[in-house]
């Protein structure tokens, strides 16, 4: 599935091993991870968030015995505001549609854009999503 995110909503720093917002607050740079079998996916505006792509994709829900999952997660850790600033975690779902690496990836760029853009105007996110369409939803559990 193809998106295309509006101009307006697009953040300065795409991507990046060594974080904006932190450095400029005085904080240890270098973003780590859970999985390194991605590549990087991180967004920030370099002075007030940052936001990185913490695991792989994995199936959701996580079943050892049963049917394949028609549906990923994605666990991004985030962190708003200057110090001391505490990184949160948001869960992404979104439709199995491929098994294409490439795909997946671009879907994850994709949820990580619309994860900055709340981050820009709302200063927090929510603990879990859906994508639904263009769009994330809130999952209240």
């Amino acid at each position: 599935m193809l998106h295309e995110m509006p101009l307006a909503l697009r953040v300065e720093y795409r991507n990046f091993n060594l974080c904006p917002h932190c450095e400029s607050i005085g904080q240890d740079p270098l973003l780590l991870r859970m999985s390194e079998s991605m590549p990087m996916i991180s967004r920030s505006d370099g002075k007030n968030f940052h936001l990185v792509l913490a695991d792989r994709p994995l199936p959701y829900p996580v079943e050892r015995h049963g049917a394949r999952s028609q549906q990923l997660s994605l666990c991004f850790w985030y962190a708003d505001g200057r110090p001391p600033s505490a990184t949160n975690s948001s869960l992404v779902l979104f439709p199995a549609v491929s098994e294409n690496g490439h795909e997946i990836y671009r879907e994850a760029e994709y949820i990580a854009d619309l994860l900055a853009a709340k981050l820009v105007q709302e200063h927090s996110l929510a603990v879990l999503y859906r994508l639904s369409g263009n769009s994330l939803r809130k999952v209240n559990y």
